[in-house]
Formats: C-alpha cells, structure tokens, sequence
C-alpha cells in the first residue's frame, strides 16, 4: 500500500522545521560570539560603570610609590578587586596581571600596577559577562 500524501507532507514539516530551527540556532551563536554592535558597550561607558575601582586603583597606585612597599600595596589592591568582581577569571584577571606587573614594580617603582590590572580585569568582566 503506498504510504500517505498527508504523512509524508507531515514528516516534510517536520524536517523543514527542524532545519529552520538549527539554522536560527547557528545564526544567533554567530551573533552572540561576535557581537552584534548593540550588544558591544563602548569604551567611555565600558570604564564609566566601573569608576569607583579604578579610582580606588589610582589610590593605590599613589601609595605603591614607595619602594619596597609596592608589592604589598598591589596584593591588598588585588584582594579588593577579588571582593569586587568575585571569584569569575580571578587568575587570568587578577593573580597574572598582580602578580607580573608587581615584579617590574618592583625593581621601577613608578609602574601603574593596580590601575592597569583593573582595566584588565573591567575588560575581562565585560566581554565574557
């Protein structure tokens, strides 16, 4: 017995719906991992949101002026930007930035240690959310 004109135009639906659904799918992932202009904030309000932190990073950065007193003063800026952002990308946005940059402080002392790991971690905060 032939098959029925109604299910195979069902099953073509089906298909058909289905295709549709994985090509939305497709199209908002490609959206979403390369951000649609709408999505992206600029630069100016990017920073804007998070002034209180990067004041507080000028601060400290006044204080890690003094020699030897540096490294110190970078590590208790890096347990306020923990307290601040959470425990989200606190290696990549925290420790290795704190941690490198606090080497050259170090030896240069006039390096702007916490206000540079604060725009790397801003930056790290808004691009993965």
């Amino acid at each position: 017995m032939p098959p029925d004109i109604n299910q195979i135009e069902e099953e073509r639906k089906g298909r058909l719906s289905q295709a549709r659904n994985i090509a939305k799918l497709g199209k908002d992932a490609f959206d979403a991992s390369h951000g649609s202009p709408k999505a992206i904030l600029s630069l100016g309000k990017r920073f804007g949101k998070h002034w209180p932190i990067i004041a507080i990073a000028a601060l400290f950065d006044l204080f890690a002026l003094i020699p030897f007193v540096s490294v110190v003063v970078n590590i208790c800026f890096g347990a306020i930007l923990f307290m601040y952002f959470g425990k989200k990308r606190i290696i990549s946005g925290v420790v290795l930035p704190i941690g490198i940059l606090s080497v050259f402080d170090f030896i240069f002392s006039l390096l702007p240690v916490n206000i540079a790991t604060a725009i790397i971690r801003i930056a790290l905060k808004e691009t993965v959310g």
